[in-house]
């Protein structure tokens, strides 16, 4: 029996102000929390049992998902009473498990991953853990993690330097999806911070119990805005295997789009939006409730829920703007991070 454990207690800073109001995790994806894409993904392994380690805002995630029995999967909660790092967050959840391996996953990272590949090279390994792994182009802003050519994990390089690489080897990274024995949770001590990638990975391998599933398997960390933006776009192209729609935008059941208003290139809308005449929206997200109004432009943004953005507005190059904002009619805002509830009167 293999339980999932999520790990969903960030404060979301990267994606300020919009993590003001809600958990990253609950962050809109297409036509679902971002969190419900990797409950997909479980389930279509197989896992129905999750529990959520839960911090910040941990309400929301009840409020939504309850019990689980909706969507056929039994969901609990846990939440950390103060911040424990991701070990010290999936022990805080130990007294819940009920089998001999737990799956673990950051709850910020999109991937469409075969988990039953994981497994199987799991099973067969003896090892006490498996960590899946990404290939990237640069490694420098990440850990490089090393393999030995039977995937046992020979070490981790913290960004690493022009000069720690070593020619033709692969630069693969941690990819935030780890299935671990039971055993494993022992070596965490309880109640006391604790980070599972620097204090517990680096021992399991120096015992030879660690090791790397390296994967080409669609992966991105969604926690910044341009990479948040960015989702939505591969979601809609396919480019990941989700359960939401594909195709050129997305506008969710009771938003109104006026006939002469544009939706494109990667965009949505969400439940209860208006966007009123003349008006544009490119690769841009528009939240809940939100009001865009005639003729404004949107292109590359990201509109919280209940904005009102004025007649002839544009807002473009990676603006965010956080939830109940009122932006003015004719302003023009270019890249700025705008509060919530703040009322913006002038180009920015």
């Amino acid at each position: 029996m293999i339980e999932a454990v999520i790990l969903v207690g960030g404060e979301g800073t990267r994606l300020r102000p919009l993590t003001d109001t809600r958990p990253k995790p609950m962050m809109s994806l297409v036509d679902r929390p971002f969190v419900a894409h990797q409950l997909d993904q479980l389930r279509r392994f197989g896992v129905s049992d999750v529990i959520f380690s839960c911090g910040y805002l941990p309400a929301a995630l009840e409020e939504h998902f309850g019990n689980g029995t909706s969507i056929g999967m039994r969901i609990r909660y846990v939440v950390d009473p103060s911040p424990l790092g991701t070990a010290g967050a999936v022990k805080n959840a130990e007294h819940l498990l009920e089998g001999s391996q737990v799956l673990v996953f950051n709850g910020d990272v999109l991937t469409d991953l075969d988990l039953s590949l994981v497994a199987e090279q799991h099973d067969s390994s003896g090892v006490a853990g498996t960590l899946a792994l990404t290939p990237v182009d640069d490694p420098s802003r990440y850990g490089l993690v090393r393999l030995h050519p039977d995937r046992a994990v020979e070490e981790f390089l913290e960004k690493p330097r022009a000069e720690q690489l070593r020619p033709g080897e692969p630069f693969l990274i941690n990819a935030g999806t780890y299935l671990l024995e039971r055993e494993v949770l022992d070596h965490i001590p309880e109640g006391t911070p604790c980070s599972i990638e620097r204090d517990v990975f680096p021992a399991l391998a120096a015992a030879g119990r660690l090791a790397g599933y390296p994967s080409d398997s669609y992966w991105r960390d969604i926690g910044t805005p341009d990479s948040y933006l960015k989702a939505h776009l591969d979601v809609l192209a396919g480019r990941v295997r989700t359960e939401s729609p594909v195709g050129e935008s997305y506008v969710a059941e009771g938003a109104r789009v006026a006939p002469d208003a544009r939706v494109e290139f990667g965009s949505t809308i969400g439940p209860g939006a208006v966007v009123e005449g003349g008006a544009v929206v490119i690769g841009s997200v528009v939240g809940a409730g939100a009001r865009i109004g005639r003729s404004a432009k949107l292109d590359g943004a990201i509109v919280g829920a209940s904005v009102v953005v004025g007649d002839r507005a544009t807002l473009e190059h990676g603006v965010v703007v956080g939830d109940g904002a009122t932006i003015a009619s004719g302003v023009t805002i270019t890249g700025a991070i705008i509060a919530t509830n703040a009322d913006i009167d002038q180009s920015q």
